[in-house]
């Protein structure tokens, strides 16, 4: 058992630098550049660009009403707890699901594009 007491903990001296090195022997080729790319090449690049912009817009929208949400129901000190029993009613299992389904949808046009001719 006193051999895996020190499993978890930081590398120190050379180990630590030996593990930052790894990267560096991927060796990645970074001069490609745009211009170089066929035609079929660029229609996923602008795809991506336009799901970024639509994922990016659902993102700040999502995480700005969760900012709302907490600041607007703010418990008091004073507040005492009720019990959650977690998603019981139809309308608790709708907002569950419907992210879950737009996520599959996003997915579903993205492979399609993808894997499609």
């Amino acid at each position: 058992m006193k051999r895996l007491h020190g499993f978890g903990a930081r590398p120190a001296g050379r180990h630590a630098a030996l593990l930052a090195a790894i990267p560096l022997l991927a060796r990645a080729d970074y001069s490609a550049s745009f211009a170089t790319i066929a035609a079929s090449g660029r229609q996923p690049l602008s795809i991506h660009g336009y799901f970024m912009v639509v994922i990016t817009v659902l993102f700040v929208a999502v995480f700005g009403i969760m900012v709302y949400t907490m600041i607007q129901h703010r418990r008091d000190v004073r507040d005492q707890p009720e019990g959650c029993s977690g998603p019981t009613g139809t309308v608790q299992w709708l907002w569950a699901m419907v992210p879950f389904a737009i996520l599959l949808f996003v997915d579903y046009v993205l492979f399609s594009i993808h894997f499609g001719s």
